[in-house]
């Protein structure tokens, strides 16, 4: 049997095609928009529109809520050609990459009509409300309740590290609707518009500059008609959320342009009167940092091709997670040796190496062994589920 792991020409065809389009449009002010860096702004809202407006958005989803019913390979060629830009995110990053999959898996036929084509259009964005102040890679720890009230429900607590609120039109709320049962059966998924009364936000910046929140609801009125897929079955539709979330959030490619960063560096600066380039150390660092990328982009590959050849998936985008996130922390060390004191500058100096991105990216890093699940607890998934182990 024959094996082509390239595109087909159609793929390709789109490829370039997203390529123009991104050579055209996109700028690093635009592809620091994101959740990970700067927020959503209103030109980063602008360039989503011109994805939509160019045909280039939607090509994974069904044709009858606005996208074309292709392979969702397009949509991973799109999240890597725009990785391979200042590290750029899809616009509207959470709806179109996590909560929108969900929606359309679970989602009632209404919330379908109501929410997939505005996120296919680039309109709209969701902030996730999983984590509270007790409860993050242990979402069974959550306290915040919804208490059934008629046709609403009504919603207190906090949550924490929610970093899209501040911007997005919706949350995508994780509570308790049943605290007699086990908190993985008692657990509810909701829509919440972010303007409700009663929802109050409070900004936290992280180290690296980043803004994220901490959100409470005082009696927050929520339609019943706002549930995600089943009452009580949140915590299983939110585990079907993260495994789209590291198939589409985790692009090993969103780390090829500090490569090239540091490849420039090396070749263009001089050290006891030779390129850095031709330091054996250094090139052995910056030669790791290639493998690995690589190496990630190849896991992320076969994970995406499961998902796309519909074949049900145990650890593999876990094992994504874990090493992409992984790979994030080792290459900005790597990186920062090889700046030597220079690393500490930060961005707006005029001295700082690379524009200052490398100091931001190490301090931004700090996040990703920790955010959408901790590296130990993304070694225990795979050690249960890959490889069969019991529970320690």
């Amino acid at each position: 049997m024959a094996w082509d792991f390239g595109l087909s020409k159609e793929e390709e065809a789109y490829r370039q095609q997203v390529a123009e389009f991104l050579d055209r449009e996109l700028t690093e002010e635009i592809a620091r928009q994101s959740w990970e860096d700067l927020g959503l702004g209103k030109e980063g809202r602008a360039f989503a529109r011109k994805l939509w407006e160019s045909g280039l958005l939607g090509w994974s989803w069904p044709e009858e809520y606005g996208g074309r019913g292709m392979p969702p390979i397009y949509d991973f060629i799109l999240l890597d050609e725009l990785g391979k830009r200042w590290s750029a995110h899809v616009p509207n990053d959470v709806g179109y990459t996590m909560t929108g999959h969900t929606i359309l898996r679970r989602g009632s036929e209404e919330m379908k009509k109501e929410f997939l084509p505005r996120i296919i259009r680039g309109e709209i964005e969701f902030g996730l409300g999983y984590t509270e102040p007790e409860a993050g890679s242990d979402l069974a720890r959550l306290k915040m309740y919804a208490e059934e009230d008629g046709d609403y429900y009504v919603i207190n607590g906090q949550k924490t590290f929610n970093t899209e609120c501040h911007y997005s039109e919706y949350h995508w709320l994780c509570c308790l609707t049943d605290k007699t049962v086990s908190p993985y059966k008692g657990m509810t998924l909701f829509i919440v518009d972010m303007n409700a009364p009663g929802i109050t936000i409070r900004p936290m910046t992280t180290m690296s500059g980043e803004q994220t929140n901490e959100i409470f609801y005082d009696d927050v009125r929520v339609h019943k008609s706002r549930i995600v897929g089943e009452k009580n079955k949140g915590f299983y539709h939110m585990m079907e959320a993260l495994g789209s979330e590291r198939n589409y959030v985790f692009v090993p490619s969103r780390y090829r342009p500090y490569l090239e960063m540091l490849i420039d560096y090396a070749k263009n600066t001089m050290y006891e009167d030779k390129p850095l380039a031709e330091n054996p150390m250094v090139r052995d660092k910056i030669a790791q940092i290639a493998v690995e990328v690589e190496t990630a982009q190849l896991l992320a590959d076969h994970a995406r091709w499961m998902e796309w050849n519909q074949m049900t998936m145990t650890c593999e985008p876990e094992i994504t997670k874990v090493v992409v996130s992984e790979l994030e922390q080792k290459m900005v060390d790597s990186a920062m040796q090889i700046l030597d004191l220079y690393c500490q500058l930060e961005e707006g100096s005029k001295y700082a190496p690379c524009g200052g991105r490398i100091e931001w990216e190490f301090l931004h890093s700090f996040m990703t062994t920790i955010g959408a699940g901790t590296s130990e607890v993304g070694r225990n998934v795979i050690a249960q589920r890959g490889l069969g182990l019991p529970r320690g």
